[in-house]
This record gives C-alpha cells, structure tokens and sequence, in this order.
C-alpha cells in the first residue's frame, strides 16, 4: 500500500513538473486579450492600473480577481463595471453610466443619489459620462441636522463615488405617498431631520412669493389623512405671499403658524 502511494506521488510530481515546463516555454496561461465596449466610458487606464503583473502571466488570477476590481473602479467612477470571461485567456469590460434619480443637499453641496444608492459629488470630475447631468426626481433632498454622514464626510469629491445609507425605499415609499395624495408636483425639497429621537419628513412648496413647509412623522402610510387635511386648510387660510409651517406629527391635531 505504502508503494502504491509512494509510486502514486511520484507520478504527480512528474506530471506536475511537465505541465510547469511546457507552461513556462509556452506560456499558455498568459493574459491573451481584454476588449472594451465601444461606449468607452472609462479610460483603459482605469482597468490596466489595476492588473498586477500575476494577472498578465496568469489569466485564472483575473478571473479570481474581477469583482474587486469592479468594487475598485465602480469607488472612482459613477458607472456600472461588468468583466466577463469571454475565452481561453480573454475578457470583456462593459461600462453602464449611472443614472441619477434625487439631488441630494448635504454638508452644503449637491449629489447625485441613484435607485442603487450610489452617491458622487455634482463636481465629481467624470460627471460627463453619467446618462444625464440633472436628476430625473424634481424635489432635492435635503440631508438633515441630526443623521449620521450619507457617506463618509473626508472623501476626494472629484473622485469618489459610495454606496449611501440614504433610505432607498423609504424615499420610494415617501414619494408614493405624496404622489397619491397630489403633493408630489408641488414640492420642491424633500428635508429628513431628527427631532426628539424621531425622524420628521418636512416637504416644502414654493406658492409665489410664500411658501409652506410641512412636517411628516412616521410611518408614512399615515400620511394620506394629514395631507388631505392639509389640502384643507390651505384652501381656507390662503397661501399668496405667505410662509406657513404646519406641523402634523402632534397626535389628534395640526398646528398651523405663520413665519415672518
């Protein structure tokens, strides 16, 4: 049994060694071809900085290696970064831009917000290549007094592209009750703030020369009512030239105050 084992080890060794020879005179483990979409949205560069020389001489290394170096590139640029195997020793990168869906203001600039959560500075140096240069939603969101940083607050804004713990859902919920109940079109500022330990929703509407700033608990499933006696109270007191603040989170009313 021990021979059997021995002679078996030996023949692994051997064949191991001619499979290590004949690849080092031929090479056929080498990188042979990576090819690029013809969007070319992001330089070569940014894919070639990135492959080691291991990668080069060892084709399988990239392939282990693919998705952090999407992570890589997809942290530098707002596009989507897909490589694929596409045969013996070869690869394709595909490029698809960001789309951005919300401005977001926060730490007193603008960024872009997608349905993804990806979120990049408006001066963010690549900013030609994303699908288009304004968001498809109309309401900017306002980031607030009292959340943590959407996104780490000492990054290179020229640069820098991260995944947002603004609450993607949330705001899709948000946006679906407001449209349901007619406020959508009107408001121009989507404001999430922190207030005694809750979250408030506070939506602003321009009215000419005034405005009207409405303050929203949670969860907005409740919202539909508050909004329609909203709408109600609008239609009585007025809003030409006039700042208003109604605050709905009290429960069982609705405080309505005129701001100077």
């Amino acid at each position: 049994m021990r021979k059997s084992l021995v002679r078996f080890l030996a023949l692994l060794l051997f064949m191991s060694g001619v499979l290590y020879c004949t690849e080092e005179r031929s090479q056929f483990l080498r990188l042979r071809s990576v090819s690029f979409d013809s969007l070319a949205l992001v330089p070569d560069d940014h894919f070639w900085r990135r492959i080691d020389p291991e990668c080069h001489r060892y084709w399988p290394l990239l392939s282990l290696r693919a998705r952090s170096i999407e992570r890589s590139i997809m942290m530098e640029a707002p596009v989507e970064i897909r490589i694929t195997h596409a045969g013996f020793g070869s690869f394709a990168v595909e490029s698809t831009p960001l789309e951005p869906w919300f401005m977001v203001f926060w730490a007193g600039g603008e960024w872009f917000l997608t349905r993804e959560g990806r979120m990049w500075s408006v001066h963010h140096s690549m900013n030609n290549i994303i699908s288009q240069q304004s968001a498809r939603e109309g309401p900017v969101v306002v980031w607030g007094a009292g959340l943590p940083d959407p996104i780490p607050s000492e990054i290179d804004i020229e640069s820098s592209v991260k995944d947002s713990v603004v609450p993607i859902h949330e705001l899709e919920s948000w946006k679906e009750n407001l449209e349901s109940s007619g406020f959508y079109r009107r408001v121009s500022s989507i404001t999430i703030s922190r207030r005694e330990g809750r979250r408030i929703i506070e939506i602003l509407e321009r009215t000419g020369e005034g405005s009207v700033r409405v303050l929203l608990g949670e969860p907005p499933g409740d919202w539909p009512p508050l909004l329609e006696a909203v709408d109600d109270i609008l239609s009585q007191t007025g809003t030409k030239d006039r700042h208003l603040l109604i605050d709905t989170t009290y429960s069982g009313k609705i405080l309505v105050r005129v701001i100077s």
